[in-house]
């Protein structure tokens, strides 16, 4: 049986390794030399890379400060507007960044990652996460980070309702009636008046639906409750195993978990 390799580069935004801008013959100032993220885009492009992962974390990242003043990690590009941007020079290469549900509100995640996948044209791709850095509560009115069980509960209802926001115009709700002055069919269009525990969003989402549907959801979680969240709703989930048995152990707890509250297994895309 033939199987197919999908190649996904993980970039922040040249590289996830704190230490690459001293390799030689690096550019030590790539992080913010858009010229040069965008050749290595093209390169992945010509190289037959399915994605450009663009890892993000809202604040600097909570290491000591030796450690710290070595590590280009330290800052990057937004990465929504990093990713557009490469959106226009690239034609095949999935864009997918990460977006936290801890520190965000639903309505601007789903409005943002719509927005790539129509300026991309269907090749946007979020990286759901609940934010493992303390230091980010700090940046958003908080004393402390949120505690894990509840971040995990946030993240599930997060999920819920983007994707109900990306489906707020149906697909064929954009008439464009030059003639008749008629720009779309109301009956075509969904409220969602979400209210949960811990969301409350009324919809409907100012822009048309993505052209993926709903662009591809990402996920990385290795506790117990990561896994579940993955189980239900991602469509790749990032794996890391020290060897091949637990590597295969996780990939069979994620898809006996997907199986379990009947979603296809076969749908899911485990990188190592």
């Amino acid at each position: 049986m033939t199987r197919k390799l999908r190649l996904g580069a993980f970039m922040r935004p040249i590289s996830i390794h704190t230490a690459a801008w001293r390799y030689p013959g690096a550019n030590p100032a790539a992080n913010f030399d858009l010229e040069a993220i965008v050749g290595y885009a093209r390169t992945l492009e010509r190289g037959r890379f399915d994605a450009f992962f663009m890892a993000d974390h809202l604040a600097v990242l909570n290491m000591p400060m030796e450690a710290l003043k070595r590590s280009a990690t330290v800052t990057s590009f937004e990465p929504f507007t990093l990713l557009s941007a490469l959106a226009m020079v690239t034609e095949r290469l999935g864009l997918i960044a990460t977006a936290s549900t801890t520190y965000n509100e639903p309505f601007h995640v789903a409005r943002r990652f719509a927005s790539l996948d129509h300026i991309s044209k269907g090749r946007a791709g979020w990286n759901l996460v609940t934010s493992g850095n303390p230091h980010e509560a700090m940046n958003f009115g908080r004393d402390e980070h949120v505690e894990h069980a509840t971040r995990y509960q946030r993240a599930r209802e997060f999920y819920d309702v983007v994707t109900g926001l990306w489906d707020s115009f149906a697909d064929d709700a954009f008439l464009r009636d030059v003639e008749n002055g008629v720009f779309f069919d109301p009956d075509r269009l969904h409220v969602l008046n979400h209210a949960g525990e811990h969301l409350k969003v009324r919809g409907p989402l100012n822009i048309a639906r993505p052209v993926q549907g709903w662009p591809v959801v990402v996920q990385a979680g290795a506790s117990e409750a990561g896994r579940q969240l993955a189980a239900e709703t991602a469509e790749v989930v990032f794996g890391s195993a020290n060897n091949l048995a637990d590597g295969q152990r996780f990939y069979a707890d994620v898809k006996g978990r997907m199986k379990a509250i009947g979603r296809d297994p076969d749908h899911l895309k485990i990188l190592p």
